[in-house]
């Protein structure tokens, strides 16, 4: 009986210490909660341009011929073809009765848009009737997306010190920041070669497609965050 109470007894005790532990939590009733954004605008230096060759393009050669000469005028303009040009599909369709038209695809990246008027001059000049710019990047977008964070929560920050300043408080520390997420603003170019019809061209200045020394429109990150933080009084 006496081990059966002493057993109580503990189980008990170890109730109370366990609810001692657990109630004890602050509720930062005297806090400021605010959002804070950050903006950045990126000049891209990759361009990534999808190209079609096609048998029907040209009847005076064939894909593997096309592809040579584009290989070399593209390093005629100082593309480091090894590189920057890669095969990304190839395809035989039916044309007429025992005869295929035969396609290949390919993903070019290119630095500027001095480069990419001259590509595009280059493809128009070889009738090549399928090619558009696809994407638009930075070889340092992960650096310049860090640095918009930081800042968007250091807005965040400065903008709950001047409201609790506004109190006659001051701000202590942060009791989370809540990831509010990117926006990325990617003007997408509808470029095409003079063989059809040229679309909205998203180049500013840029009359047709053949222009050269073209300005690329930026590319806006956007960074949203939401924080709270403790008040005291001063």
């Amino acid at each position: 009986m006496k081990n059966l109470f002493l057993a109580a007894t503990l189980l008990f005790a170890g109730s109370v210490a366990v609810a001692q532990t657990t109630i004890d939590v602050p509720k930062y009733e005297n806090a400021v909660q605010v959002n804070g954004k950050a903006e950045k605008k990126i000049t891209p230096d990759e361009i990534y341009v999808a190209i079609t060759i096609r048998d029907s393009d040209n009847r005076s050669r064939s894909v593997e011929q096309s592809e040579t000469r584009m290989k070399r005028d593209f390093a005629a303009l100082g593309i480091d073809v090894e590189k920057a040009l890669k095969v990304t599909s190839m395809a035989n369709s039916p044309r007429k009765r025992n005869d295929l038209d035969t396609s290949r695809s390919y993903e070019l990246k290119v630095g500027d848009a001095a480069t990419l008027g001259r590509v595009f001059e280059v493809l128009g000049e070889m009738d090549v009737r399928e090619a558009g710019v696809t994407r638009l990047s930075h070889s340092r977008i992960e650096e310049f997306r860090s640095e918009v964070r930081v800042e968007a929560v250091k807005n965040a920050q400065k903008i709950a010190a001047e409201l609790a300043e506004a109190v006659g408080q001051s701000i202590w520390y942060a009791v989370w920041i809540q990831d509010g997420g990117f926006y990325e603003s990617s003007p997408m170019p509808i470029y095409r070669t003079r063989a059809v019809v040229t679309a909205d061209v998203a180049f500013a200045g840029a009359a047709d497609a053949g222009s050269q020394g073209l300005d690329m429109q930026d590319i806006t990150l956007t960074y949203n965050v939401s924080a709270k933080f403790v008040l005291r009084t001063r």
